[in-house]
């Protein structure tokens, strides 16, 4: 069979894996490595991708780019954008409302959309599937993307991979494609159970919730926090050397951003470290005033260092379960994602929360999204009949990712009436039916994307007039397969209709 591509594209870091043979496997890049560091620098000469992009971040921290996926897809008013530009290097600068990079490039100022980051990204991966052999054919891909999502994000994120050269088959989330990476509910379509996947990336963790039902799978909670992830264990360690630096020197270094920087690099290299080993020697050459600095960090130390954000990640977990309604004995088996899920402690704290479950942790936390991707590729590459990949290829039930509501007035005040629960799978419908007040000529509801009053966002409103006095009006909901909410409001008794079809964010 020809080859077929997973790729995981991170905040922080991309993997790809491809299925050739019916065998599964991450590709490593040029360097060796498994991942390729999601960071584009520029220079007055040229532009470098991956490692080469993050070993020149000290010295070139204003023109390099990280975390492009924070705000890919994004509007410029958009608050994840707002918040983004705050802790980037990088400018970030308003053009006909969506956001772009300002740098110094080939000796001007240059605009540079976050769809180029992210296509030289794209590209970077791409020459490591033709390395691998993959020069010919069509690069037959599946990307998986975090379940909040928006169509306009998926979009973006698709067309960059597209422009790169990758021919993109489906999208699908990445807490199934962790699911697909263990063949959960594959191998025995009878498999039916609650996996939860944890995922702490480089700058948020996640914690999701998949239902296995006959080999379908379908996300009944996902939950991001934005306030956890790796930077901040490496941030934590961070502050500890700054500490140690203190301690040894009398200097305080805490307002010198160069000598931060290479104290965070060092930290960020002793943390991967410290995965696989109980000591590392961290050193740094002239961190500050030409003083060098030299230490021994052990795994109790780093383990100490970040032992409350370990904590808060537990707490996390348990919201997000009491949120859905379900308990830690509710999860069957448990993935942990996310390079900063091979954080031994971490891990042990996770696990010992679930003891009674199947811990899966034989495929590298930082790998198994990707490989789950290109499993599901490795299905849909070789199905030629659309009917047949219809069938077999969509383990995934493609869902909404926040609730929609209708908004009513009540003698309390307004309140929002649930429609569809977050996650909802498409192709759902729902039937309603309201009553008209004894004088009552006139019906007006209004649709909401959102949790609460304070963060719904208007979607549509309908208006129907000249109405039987209390009369009863039949609202019917469908979410159509391609995400379109068809809304429809009838008055039997005159066969009086509104209807409005509201397309995806």
């Amino acid at each position: 069979m020809e080859a077929a591509y997973g790729v995981h594209f991170g905040c922080t870091s991309a993997c790809l894996a491809v299925t050739k043979d019916d065998k599964t496997d991450v590709i490593a890049n040029d360097l060796g490595d498994r991942t390729t560091p999601c960071i584009v620098a520029f220079t007055e000469h040229e532009q470098s991708v991956g490692m080469a992009a993050k070993q020149g971040m000290i010295r070139n921290l204003s023109n390099t780019v990280c975390h492009v996926k924070q705000i890919l897809g994004r509007s410029f008013h958009d608050p994840a954008v707002v918040q983004y530009k705050r802790s980037s290097n990088t400018t970030v600068v308003d053009k006909n409302g969506e956001p772009f990079y300002e740098v110094d490039y080939k000796e001007s100022r240059q605009q540079i959309s976050p769809s180029d980051i992210a296509v030289a990204i794209y590209k970077k991966m791409l020459e490591t599937a033709q390395s691998h052999g993959g020069l010919s054919g069509t690069q037959d891909s599946v990307l998986a993307v975090p379940p909040h999502f928006t169509q306009q994000q998926k979009k973006a994120i698709s067309a960059a991979a597209n422009h790169a050269g990758f021919n993109i088959l489906r999208v699908i989330s990445e807490p199934t494609a962790a699911v697909l990476a263990y063949d959960i509910g594959q191998n025995d379509s009878h498999y039916n159970g609650f996996v939860l996947v944890f995922r702490l990336g480089g700058v948020s963790a996640e914690a999701s919730v998949v239902s296995v039902h006959n080999g379908m799978y379908q996300i009944i909670t996902s939950v991001t926090d934005t306030s956890l992830g790796g930077d901040i264990c490496t941030e934590a360690l961070t502050e500890y050397l700054m500490a140690e630096f203190k301690r040894q020197t009398k200097n305080d270094i805490s307002d010198n951003k160069r000598a931060i920087s290479k104290l965070s690099h060092a930290a960020e290299v002793s943390k991967h470290t410290l995965t696989k080993l109980d000591n590392v020697h961290c050193a740094v050459d002239s961190l500050f005033d030409g003083m060098d600095f030299n230490t021994k960090i052990s795994r109790a130390r780093f383990d100490s260092s970040v032992s409350d954000i370990v904590q808060r990640c537990t707490q996390f977990i348990d919201k997000v379960l009491s949120d859905a309604q379900l308990t830690r004995k509710s999860v069957n088996k448990l993935i942990l994602c996310g390079g900063g899920c091979n954080m031994p402690v971490l891990q042990k704290a996770v696990s010992d929360m679930f003891s009674n479950c199947d811990i899966l942790n034989t495929i590298n936390p930082e790998e198994v999204i990707a490989i789950g991707a290109a499993k599901q590729a490795g299905i849909l590459s070789v199905l030629e009949d659309d009917d047949i990949k219809l069938n077999v290829g969509d383990c995934d039930v493609e869902c909404i990712t926040k609730p929609i509501h209708i908004k009513s007035m009540t003698s309390e005040g307004p309140q929002l009436v649930p429609v569809f629960p977050g996650y909802a799978p498409l192709h759902s419908r729902k039937h309603m039916d309201f009553s008209l007040a004894a004088n009552q000529t006139a019906f007006l509801f209004e649709i909401y994307e959102g949790s609460s009053l304070e963060d719904a966002v208007l979607l549509a409103k309908i208006v129907m007039r000249e109405l039987p006095e209390g009369s009863t009006v039949n609202l019917n909901f469908h979410l159509r397969r391609d995400g379109h909410l068809h809304v429809t409001c009838t008055e039997p008794t005159t066969n009086k209709s509104e209807s409005i079809t509201i397309e995806p964010s």
